[in-house]
């Protein structure tokens, strides 16, 4: 890929690097939940990801991050996505580059209803997130 590639990262890294680079800290509070901490539920569920709107109140967006380990057991990847349907929020996955038309392929075909595909690489240290499909 160019040497534009997914590393190996603990996802709670992962997950930490997404939230702080993602999302509009003006408009939105960014919690995430990871082995590490569980900052804020949703429905009794732990999103890696949960964005409050700061006027609002009310959780907007949850998301859950995949690495291209957790990938690997693809079935186990389409139960945790499921767990979003029911927050009553928009729900983003971000999966490592070149995953999103498998990712976006499965949901369509098990019927899991995601709002938005990111894809994420890192190019040296910077990590770059991107829609799958604009």
């Amino acid at each position: 890929m160019n040497g534009m590639t997914t590393r190996p990262a603990a996802l709670e890294d992962l997950v930490d690097r997404i939230s702080s680079e993602a999302f509009d800290t003006s408009i939105f509070t960014i919690y995430t939940n990871t082995a590490r901490s569980l900052q804020r539920p949703v429905k009794n569920q732990y999103p890696h990801l949960v964005a409050v709107g700061r006027v609002s109140q009310q959780v907007e967006i949850v998301g859950l991050v995949e690495t291209d380990v957790s990938l690997q057991d693809l079935d186990a990847a389409m139960r945790r996505w499921r767990t979003l349907e029911h927050l009553q929020a928009a729900a983003y996955l971000y999966v490592p580059r070149g995953r999103g038309a498998d990712a976006r392929t499965l949901c369509l075909r098990e019927t899991v209803r995601i709002s938005d595909f990111r894809h994420f690489w890192f190019e040296g240290e910077t990590l770059c997130l991107e829609r799958c499909f604009a």
